[in-house]
């Protein structure tokens, strides 16, 4: 599941009702997408609530790694959408990739967009943005395979959507990284992951569906407008569990 081994969840009364929620939702694994979508809810709301969390704060993560390289991705995108992928990667500075297979091109990028992965926070960020290209990329092998997926599939007029699967990616990491070990400790490694499974696929399912009316096309992604629209998209999607 890509977790951190030792980590230990906060202690308030908030949390510690969310914890109980979670160790007893998850007593026969899999759930319903109803009760996963209440136990993410009661995730979020634990954690300060989507504009806190959006933010930077909460009690879990408490930085801006995930809109920082959220801004990357981006930028790159768009970028990919303008001047073609040859020339976003040469922007980059990622040249040397032209040509290279599917995974390699997925790993750079990730290094790239990525900050250095020093704190627990920038792993989850790592880890989500690596789940996102693994579902972009995913029947990919040849760079003209990847060429042809960022080029003809990926659109700018998606671009809220595709941000939007990349913050549900990084919910789904940062709960896995609280919760894990505890679920495996409580029930066992079987139980943990049909159940995480459950709260895996109900995520990918709501944010899915979340559309933008917001034209993203002229966006200056890497100044002071990019940063406030990466809160913003991060805030609705965190929202999209509330209703």
């Amino acid at each position: 599941m890509g977790t951190s081994k030792g980590y230990q969840a906060p202690t308030t009364p908030q949390w510690g009702k969310q914890k109980g929620d979670v160790t007893r939702a998850s007593r026969n694994g899999a759930v319903s997408q109803e009760v996963a979508r209440d136990i993410v809810r009661g995730y979020i709301q634990a954690n300060g609530g989507s504009e806190t969390v959006s933010q930077g704060g909460g009690t879990i993560g408490g930085s801006r790694s995930v809109q920082k390289t959220g801004q990357r991705l981006a930028g790159f995108v768009s970028s990919v959408a303008s001047r073609g992928l040859e020339k976003a990667l040469q922007d980059e500075g990622l040249s040397d990739l032209i040509g290279h297979p599917a995974k390699e091109v997925a790993l750079a990028l990730a290094d790239r967009l990525c900050e250095d992965g020093s704190t627990l926070d920038e792993v989850d960020t790592r880890n989500a943005l690596s789940d996102l290209m693994d579902e972009l990329l995913e029947k990919a092998e040849t760079y003209e395979e990847v060429k042809e997926i960022f080029e003809k599939t990926i659109q700018v007029n998606e671009l809220g959507n595709l941000l939007t699967r990349f913050f549900g990616h990084y919910l789904y990491r940062q709960f896995c990284r609280v919760f894990y070990e505890r679920l495996v400790t409580r029930h066992g490694e079987k139980k943990a992951s049909g159940f995480l499974t459950s709260i895996k696929d109900m995520i990918s399912s709501l944010v899915r569906l979340k559309t933008f009316d917001k034209d993203l096309s002229k966006i200056n992604w890497i100044g002071e407008e990019g940063a406030s629209l990466a809160d913003s998209i991060l805030e609705q999607t965190y929202k999209v569990f509330d209703r």
